[in-house]
């Protein structure tokens, strides 16, 4: 929660990136710091960028990862104008991947043994278009 806050704070007191916007993600019944937001590797050229949040153990399950990613949808596809949003999460992370179908995004690949998290694991690629996204209903 701590190295939430401080980069929270870092965020706030940096200069505003065209390549990345930092989020803070609170839980509005508690008010409580509930983990963390971006949008990232921003391409304004292909007019692309990436999601990703974390959120604080305690605040897992409550379907706050949905709201998360509607937020982000909404600002990415809204408010920046981009035509594809894409998250890239661990293949084993269920929660996530359950939260971003429920939001639309489509599996679109897997990457075997990407990332060290101890043991190689796969990543999932999922990806969404602002057509797809605007025409949810």
């Amino acid at each position: 929660m701590e190295e939430a806050e401080a980069r929270y704070r870092k965020a706030l007191e940096s200069e505003p990136s065209d390549r990345q916007v930092d989020f803070a993600v609170e839980e509005i019944a508690t008010g409580g710091l509930a983990g963390e937001a971006q949008v990232w590797g921003i391409d304004l050229h292909n007019r692309m960028a990436h999601l990703g949040f974390t959120l604080l153990a305690p605040f897992r399950g409550r379907g706050l990862g949905t709201d998360v990613i509607r937020v982000l949808c909404d600002y990415g596809f809204r408010i920046r104008g981009l035509h594809r949003l894409q998250i890239d999460t661990l293949a084993e992370n269920e929660p996530a991947l359950r939260a971003s179908q429920k939001m639309g995004f489509t599996i679109e690949g897997r990457v075997r043994e990407n990332a060290w998290i101890g043991h190689f694991a796969d990543e999932m690629i999922l990806g969404q278009l602002a057509d797809e996204w605007f025409g949810r209903g």
